[in-house]
């Protein structure tokens, strides 16, 4: 690798980091649903089914996505985060992570079909 690829590659990490930072900014008490999962005792897989069962998440295309009836309301906010495709092609994939108050909401609604 040569000098001026090295110095181009630094160049492009310091952009996507400094992307991630502004896009994230605000999501740090957050948690993603495999902390959550987790936490709660369970693998993410059947905490997501649970959710879905109790519609509270819904299945689009091959994204999970909060319901309308729980949608803003603060439950969940969302992060950022960048790959580059095989080729070369910087995209963006963005991803839910949960409130306290939607963790709150999670952990009653799993706690409760667990029992």
């Amino acid at each position: 690798m040569t000098t001026k690829e090295k110095m181009t590659m630094q160049v492009n990490s310091e952009f996507v980091c400094n992307m991630m930072k502004q896009r994230n900014a605000g999501t740090e008490d957050c948690m993603t649903s495999s902390e959550l999962a987790r936490e709660i005792g369970i693998p993410v897989t059947d905490m997501h089914d649970i959710l879905i069962e109790n519609k509270v998440l819904s299945r689009k295309h091959r994204e999970l996505r909060l319901t309308l009836k729980y949608q803003e309301r603060g439950y969940e906010k969302y992060r950022s985060c960048f790959r580059y495709k095989k080729t070369g092609e910087l995209i963006e994939i963005v991803y839910p992570v949960w409130t306290e108050k939607g963790q709150r909401m999670i952990k009653e609604t799993v706690n409760g079909k667990k029992d």
